[in-house]
């Protein structure tokens, strides 16, 4: 297993569960992707894994640039099954954001089988978009999630997860919390989802045909309020994938997410954070409803070098009937990819996005957006 593949695998996998969006595009790849080159039996199996260390910059507009450092051991159990990770991982941003947990992801059978769990501790400082200013806020809490998948298919799959999150969150500044986050400051909240994912990619680090379709369906309860207070959320995201010239590709994603009005809001749909959208922070437009469409051309440049070239429009709102009177929020932007493996289609990515409001933002990450 190459290194530079590894280490955003099992750093995605401690921190993709954490409640605030877009913290786990700091270190984008999805956890436990297939080994595509190997071929040899001798590869396969817990004892052909490998250890690996390696530390990973970012920047992400929500918390800022750091360094993301991952360790852990990975194998693949057969052929055709995504590459198992066992591991640890911390992040470390320049606005004072720690994090830090450990994480499993196992796959097995062929593939049929896929388990997944974490356990993290964070302290994040990131501003919250109120009435269009930015509010500085400090969350810290711990979190443990666990997923397991059944491939029914080789290309369909269906689950169910569960996330439980202890999380507290004050004032970033001298002034007290807004009055709607204040609900928020203390809570205690457990979810459960079902799981359903179709999924063609021939590769899924580089995809150059197929799509991925992924829908969530949660129930998620607060156990420490005074009265019942239960809340839902519905996300689907469809990816698709083409190659129109021999080294160009054209990728789409299509998301939407309706949450119920009493969300905490961290878990209320965001543009940026429920689909990887680039040009906003993910704290910006928070809302019960969204929907987002994006597209990126991926052009190769040589063996090591690619760049692409992305554009998306989202609006989120209170309901779907009235989702463009908050209006449409446009963003593009161009990039750089860095091949990091000439055996695996690892990207170190750098993009840099311009928005509708006149604001231009930079992201530093491995793997692809979607």
């Amino acid at each position: 297993m190459n290194l530079i593949k590894a280490i955003p695998l099992i750093a995605s996998g401690l921190f993709s569960g954490f409640a605030t969006p877009g913290l786990a595009q700091t270190a984008m790849a999805k956890p436990a992707q297939k080994i595509e080159a190997a071929t040899l039996d001798h590869e396969f199996g817990f004892s052909a894994g490998s250890v690996v260390v390696a530390p990973i910059p970012f920047n992400n507009p929500l918390i800022g640039a750091g360094l993301a450092i991952g360790a852990g051991y990975l194998y693949q159990a057969d052929e055709d099954s995504n590459t198992s990770v066992l591991g640890l991982g911390a992040l470390h941003s320049d606005n004072g954001t720690t994090a830090y947990g450990l994480s499993g992801s196992l796959a097995w059978d062929h593939n049929t089988w896929q388990l997944s769990a974490t356990i993290a501790e964070a302290d994040l400082n990131y501003d919250l978009y109120v009435l269009g200013l930015p509010v500085p806020l400090n969350q810290k809490g711990i979190l443990f999630s666990g997923e397991l998948l059944y491939g029914v298919t080789p290309d369909l799959s269906f689950g169910g997860k569960l996330r439980y999150l202890d999380t507290t969150i004050s004032s970033g500044s001298s002034s007290a919390l807004p009055i709607s986050v204040s609900p928020d400051a203390d809570l205690e909240t457990v979810n459960l989802s079902f799981l359903a994912r179709w999924d063609t990619r021939e590769n899924t680090l580089y995809p150059v045909q197929g799509h991925i379709l992924d829908f969530e369906l949660m129930a998620g309860e607060v156990l420490n309020s005074a009265s019942t207070r239960q809340y839902g959320k519905a996300v689907l995201n469809f990816s698709a994938y083409r190659q129109i010239q021999e080294k160009t590709v054209v990728a789409a994603r299509a998301t939407t997410c309706a949450a119920s009005t009493d969300s905490p809001f961290f878990d209320l749909c965001s543009l940026g954070g429920t689909d990887a959208f680039r040009g906003f922070s993910s704290m910006q437009y928070l809302g019960p409803r969204s929907l987002s469409a994006q597209i990126e051309v991926r052009q190769n440049l040589s063996e090591r070098f690619r760049a692409v070239a992305f554009a998306g429009a989202g609006m989120t709102g209170q309901e779907f009937t009235s989702l463009s009177a908050g209006g449409v929020h446009v963003a593009g932007g161009l990039g750089m990819r860095f091949k990091l493996s000439k055996k695996f289609d690892a990207d170190f990515s750098i993009d840099f996005s311009h928005n509708d409001e006149g604001e231009n933002l930079t992201y530093i990450y491995v793997g692809q957006r979607f």
